[in-house]
């Protein structure tokens, strides 16, 4: 049984895993940055340990460290740098640490992307034509006109939609498989890359929610729409996926029940597709980790899947049958990012100056941020989201027009614009839209060129406090390349 759990994420997952703790009796510590000293997921824990990693390598020796430190019995990456990292989880169970996630194998297996293929094969969905490219640029080169290009150069160990390019011909191959691979390199530590059939951008994104516990039970807790992107990073995510007629809805969430039960999945987990006009689907990835859209499956039937990924990681069974989840209603969620759209959703940072959010019967939000917050360029842009959960898509829709109106964060640019004009467009409205709806995006000329006299206003003033309202760690004792500082909330035993 999980009794302390130590937290190795930050934002507003840190303070997602906090709350269902609270609710379970499981007393929580974070390990952050030191420059996130003040955020709420940070007082909010009961221990609190401020770090400086030298990189996220080095990271997982000193996680361990603050493990022992504050005699957790337990270790959740949530979807920080650590997720999906096989080595890490085991390293935790040699520890004697609980890691909350997949056993080792099936991460390996997963974020494999070639082996995933192999295990979506060996359980008969089917996956995208292409494979590993060789050796040399002769026989890379042989493979991707033997699939056809345009084709698709992707990182093996890649994810967050990055290590992948699209190329039209074969004089543009040789130099974006070099880029690839030193971008694989750099962001996952690993350079391998295979290749893929491009099937264009009208086609749509859909993923299925798994569950699963160490006894070999695994569930499907429904589906997601996930092609609202840019840069093939998600913006809006919702649940049911529309547009999808009840068989093809069926085949789906099997086939990830089929791939999840071939990795002897354990844990929570997602299968992503690509599903094309004619109702043909083909098997992309799995995520071996809770996902940042998972608040909506939650919303549309109810199960708190951190509390689940907690209760199975202490070796509980699932208690749920396949049978007694049933699907609510529909929820919408989306990602409130420090980013301009009227730049290109160009990276923004600042200090939040002034933060109101909406509220009412089937709005959630999960933040990470609060008034007064630095919003740090170093870290992921997204600062929260916003969940609308009602009884039919119409209504949800209408429901999160109103919310979106009524939030304001003002310090820095967000992307708030774009989900505004999103709401208005038919194409998403009548659900029928593609990973093709954001192609040549530009704000209309009234939103690009509108001015918030209050924002501006708030972001000046600051930008002006902004040096006196740092705060910074004191009494500092080093571990590893870590600092822990010696805090007197954290000696009060005090929840923050």
């Amino acid at each position: 049984m999980i009794r302390r759990l130590l937290l190795c994420c930050r934002g507003e997952i840190a303070l997602r895993f906090i709350r269902t703790c609270r609710l379970m009796g499981v007393e929580t510590v974070v390990a952050y940055p030191a420059e996130d000293d003040g955020h709420p997921y940070v007082l909010a824990a009961d221990q609190r340990f401020p770090i400086e990693a030298a990189s996220a390598g080095s990271a997982m020796a000193e996680v361990l460290q603050v493990a022992r430190l504050s005699q957790a019995d337990a270790i959740a990456p949530g979807y920080g740098p650590l997720a999906e990292n096989a080595e890490f989880a085991a390293a935790c169970a040699e520890a004697g640490f609980i890691f909350v996630g997949p056993r080792p194998e099936a991460i390996q297996q997963s974020g494999d992307k070639l082996r995933a293929r192999e295990a979506a094969r060996l359980a008969g969905v089917p996956v995208i034509p292409g494979g590993h490219p060789g050796d040399g640029l002769g026989q890379s080169l042989g493979l991707a006109r033997e699939i056809g290009f345009p084709v698709l150069i992707k990182a093996v160990m890649g994810g967050g939609g990055r290590g992948i390019r699209v190329v039209e011909t074969a004089e543009a191959f040789a130099g974006a498989l070099d880029e690839v691979k030193s971008e694989a390199l750099s962001a996952f530590g690993c350079g391998d890359v295979y290749l893929e059939r491009f099937l264009g951008t009208a086609i749509r994104h859909i993923e299925v929610q798994v569950l699963g516990d160490k006894h070999g039970t695994v569930l499907h807790l429904g589906d997601r729409a996930c092609s609202v992107q840019r840069r093939r990073q998600k913006l809006v995510e919702e649940a049911p996926a529309p547009g999808l007629d009840a068989a093809l809805r069926s085949e789906l969430r099997l086939a990830a029940l089929a791939i999840a039960r071939q990795l002897g999945y354990d844990s929570a987990g997602t299968v992503e597709f690509l599903v094309a006009d004619d109702g043909r689907f083909y098997f992309i990835e799995m995520n071996a980790r809770i996902q940042v859209e998972h608040p909506v499956t939650e919303a549309i039937t109810g199960i708190d899947l951190v509390e689940q990924m907690i209760h199975v990681a202490g070796g509980g069974r699932l208690s749920l049958r396949q049978d007694d989840i049933e699907f609510r209603g529909h929820a919408v969620e989306f990602r409130l990012c420090a980013e301009d759209p009227r730049n290109h959703f160009f990276p923004a940072a600042g200090r939040v100056a002034s933060y109101a959010v909406p509220e009412g019967e089937g709005v959630r939000l999960d933040s990470g941020v609060a008034s007064g917050i630095a919003q740090s360029p170093r870290f992921d842009s997204l600062c929260a989201k916003l969940i609308v959960h009602q009884s039919s898509r119409e209504r949800a829709l209408a429901r999160a027009s109103h919310a979106l109106g009524e939030f304001r964060l003002f310090g820095f640019p967000t992307n708030l614009p774009f989900h505004r004009w999103l709401l208005e467009q038919a194409q998403f409205r009548n659900g029928s839209y593609d990973l093709s709806l954001l192609e040549g995006f530009e704000l209309p000329s009234e939103q690009l060129h509108a001015v918030d006299r209050r924002a501006v206003f708030a972001a000046a003033l600051a930008t002006a406090l902004a040096g006196a309202a740092e705060r910074k760690p004191e009494g500092s004792a080093a571990v590893s390349g870590w600092k822990l500082r010696n805090d007197p909330l954290l000696a009060a035993g005090a929840r923050g």
